[in-house]
């Protein structure tokens, strides 16, 4: 697995936290030896160099992955983009460029090849995108969705990697590429599980007197499924799993519960994925809202229970959720703890706060502020998201917890803030709040 965790009652940290080497950096424009191989044959092969270059290139994909001399654990990524006369820029987007679309390739005079070089531990998994010709316009400066819809109408595939995830922008965008170095962690929900032992997804929907809207859902139900009756022991009913952002989630979750459950690491669960595809709308339900969180509670939770036999008890109930929906599980835990007894909070956006309010980090501060609870946290986020917007409020979320004697998995993954990396981080978070005793068992799996 991605660096073992370690557990240090009651929190969880990770060995490569911060204080340590920087997990990327960009590399110089002539540290790729492939780079600098073609340079020189340029001096002398001309057109032919550049063709047999992409040649080899369109056989072994890219990005190109060499070794990082004097870097031990350290591999050079080259991405690149093969180029014509009306091509002015091409920018890396996402993983270890970021989001504010600054990164831009070089090009290598006297041929048609874009090129741009970091230097990346060799445990990371993330997502990306590559802009050719973009407007260089932050993604930070953009207002309103559709300028949004446009903005990211720039970002493409990378035609010279196969490799192709769900994209973290949702209705936004459909898809981007992904690299993986040598020792990342297995892709669990990549794993194959024979038909007989996949469970069904289910879309269907349930009217929300609080949110004044239907609700679309998603729900996962495992292989063996038992239609509900009264007389249901609650031993024989199933645990609950609530996922938000449904529209995506739904391309990893049903995959790795399929496949935890065949290997026995989870028990059979129940899972409903929520719809927000709709980000004006995301972006009021999930940042703290009331009456979502109450709608969890009180409706969608009892209606899991009424049509899918799903668990009566808190200790058996987990409410998941990344970025806003980080910060939606965490607020439906503190204000429902006799539902939500457990909650996977994946790169929490824990810098939020409250239109008017003076201070940032408004949830820490209300967690600071309550009683202690009666629910297990498990937090994560990647070391390639923004210090000031994610690492440093997940890592204060993690402190404020623990001070308040709360037990707390913490995570800190090589990756970006991308479903890619969630998919892994909910497989430790299952297996952390669904193993018996797991408040002395370390919760990363073998």
């Amino acid at each position: 697995m991605l660096a073992r965790l370690l557990l240090i009652l009651p929190v969880i940290i990770l060995p490569s936290a911060s204080g340590q080497v920087p997990t990327y950096s960009v590399a110089g424009p002539n540290d790729s030896p492939s780079i600098v191989t073609l340079r020189h044959k340029l001096d002398s092969g001309g057109a032919a160099a550049v063709k047999n270059f992409w040649d080899a290139v369109h056989k072994s994909g890219a990005p190109l992955i060499e070794s990082a001399p004097g870097a031990t654990g350290f591999s050079l990524v080259t991405f690149l983009w093969h180029g014509d006369s009306q091509t002015r820029n091409v920018v890396v987007f996402d993983g270890v460029a970021g989001f504010d679309a600054k990164d831009q390739m070089l090009h290598l005079d006297g041929s048609d090849v874009w090129y741009k070089t970091y230097r990346v531990r060799n445990d990371a998994r993330f997502a990306y995108n590559l802009s050719p010709n973009d407007s260089l316009q932050s993604i930070n400066d953009v207002k309103g969705d559709d300028a949004m819809r446009k903005r990211l109408a720039m970002l493409k595939v990378d035609p010279l990697n196969p490799h192709r995830c769900p994209t973290t922008f949702g209705a936004y965008e459909s898809e981007s590429s992904y690299v993986e170095l040598p020792v990342a962690p297995p892709l669990v929900w990549s794993l194959p599980v024979a038909e007989n032992r996949r469970g069904r997804v289910t879309v269907t929907s349930i009217h929300s007197a609080y949110l004044k809207k239907d609700k679309k859902l998603w729900v996962y139900t495992p292989v063996g499924f038992r239609i509900p009756t009264d007389s249901r022991k609650e031993s024989d009913r199933y645990p609950l799993l609530v996922v938000f952002d449904g529209d995506r989630n739904v391309e990893w979750i049903p995959k790795i519960l399929d496949v935890l459950i065949a290997k026995g690491r989870i028990p059979p669960v129940v899972a409903v994925m929520t719809d927000e595809s709709v980000p004006a709308e995301r972006r009021v339900e999930l940042p703290c809202n009331p009456q979502f969180a109450d709608f969890l509670a009180k409706e969608l939770v009892p209606w899991a229970r009424r049509n899918y036999d799903a668990t009566i008890q808190p200790e058996r109930t987990i409410v998941a959720g990344s970025s806003f929906g980080g910060l939606a599980s965490v607020f439906a835990g503190l204000k429902h703890p006799e539902v939500f007894a457990n909650v996977i909070s994946q790169s929490g956006s824990f810098f939020w706060k409250p239109d008017g309010a003076q201070q940032g980090e408004w949830l820490i501060h209300q967690i600071q502020a309550a009683p202690k609870l009666p629910v297990r946290f498990y937090v994560e986020v990647g070391l390639m998201e923004s210090d000031s917007m994610e690492v440093g409020p997940n890592r204060r979320m993690r402190d404020a917890l623990s001070a308040k004697g709360e037990l707390v998995g913490y995570s800190e993954y090589d990756g970006g803030h991308s479903f890619l990396n969630w998919s892994s981080g909910m497989v430790n978070g299952l297996e952390y709040l669904t193993r018996p005793g797991n408040s002395k068992g370390d919760p990363s799996s073998d």
